[in-house]
């Protein structure tokens, strides 16, 4: 029991079905007990401390993978949503819209970096609060979000064709 309380803030969160497995695998051994069947209690019992300990071993790896996918995050994407800040406001400040830009197209790209915006500092919010798996989940939105407006940028504003 001591093992499996250990164990369970951070593998309820992070491997859930590894922990209910380990939970029914207690369940059971306490129903033998309750049986009266002490040797089946004895094997089951025995192995739940290493059975614990995995899914303990489990979670960490986790909790590491997540947070390094939020670490990665965190690097590309503000640096990204300024890029397309700026970009959109060149847009915006263009007297003449390019060839499949209007201001109803633009304002959709203004309200979607406005979206972006917001869904980042929520997935930091999650993220402060502790809740990795959903700063990770909206950080991969964010990044889909950046690359749709990245798309639709280039669509209407192709690279420079470099000079021979």
């Amino acid at each position: 029991d001591e093992a499996i309380a250990k164990a369970k803030p951070e593998a309820e969160k992070f491997v859930p079905e590894q922990f209910k497995a380990l939970t029914d695998a207690a369940a059971a051994a306490k129903a033998n007990f309750d049986k009266g069947d002490y040797a089946a209690v004895l094997t089951a019992a025995k192995d739940l401390p290493a059975k614990a300990a995995e899914v303990m071993t489990a979670a960490t790896a986790k909790k590491d993978e997540l947070t390094a996918q939020w670490n990665e995050l965190g690097k590309v994407l503000p640096a990204k949503a300024l890029d397309l800040t700026d970009k959109i406001d060149a847009l915006a400040a263009m007297k003449k819209m390019p060839m499949g830009m209007d201001a109803a197209k633009l304002e959709e790209v203004k309200g979607r970096l406005a979206e972006m915006k917001t869904a980042w500092a929520q997935a930091n919010d999650s993220f402060n609060s502790g809740d990795i798996i959903a700063a990770v989940q909206q950080g991969d939105k964010v990044k889909a979000a950046a690359e749709w407006l990245q798309t639709s940028y280039d669509a209407i504003m192709p690279a420079p064709v470099a000079k021979k």
